[in-house]
């Protein structure tokens, strides 16, 4: 069975608010390898909130980190560390909604028409009039970048 949630995940409270997810991982960085370190954010505003999540690679090292960092004074504010309940993986077994679905006879599937609309004149059927065209792929409205975490060698 797979385990329900990341032994390295930790939870850490009452962060500066100018803290930087950087600083985050530079923090964590001496007690094991950190995997990400991300600051929640307010969803509506995207102001910082002041509590984060740091993944380290070990629960050892995890549990070295959250000794030693619990009731730390940082910047002046006193850091709550502790091993996060967020999960990493789904609490349901993988065919519970299925189960709760309607079955796929009781919902016919209707025949999707092809597109058709003016399109310019090479793209034309000569018989037709109309030119079937495909819709362009939609970009997604978000923008992920990745990058290495900084490292203390």
């Amino acid at each position: 069975m797979r385990m329900q949630y990341f032994r390295g995940n930790v939870f850490v409270a009452n962060l500066p608010p100018d803290f930087a997810e950087e600083r985050l991982a530079e923090t964590f960085d001496p007690y094991g390898i950190v995997l990400s370190a991300t600051i929640a954010r307010d969803p509506e505003t995207g102001v910082r909130l002041r509590h984060g999540f740091v993944d380290i690679a070990t629960e050892r090292a995890a549990n070295k980190a959250i000794e030693a960092l619990n009731g730390r004074d940082l910047d002046g504010y006193k850091l709550t560390v502790r091993v996060s309940d967020r999960p990493t993986a789904s609490k349901k077994p993988a065919g519970a909604m299925a189960r709760h679905a309607p079955s796929r006879a009781a919902t016919p599937m209707r025949a999707m028409a092809p597109l058709r609309g003016t399109a310019p004149r090479a793209d034309r059927d000569s018989d037709a009039g109309e030119a079937v065209y495909s819709v362009p792929r939609k970009q997604p409205t978000f923008q992920v970048e990745r990058r290495p975490l900084p490292r203390r060698f």
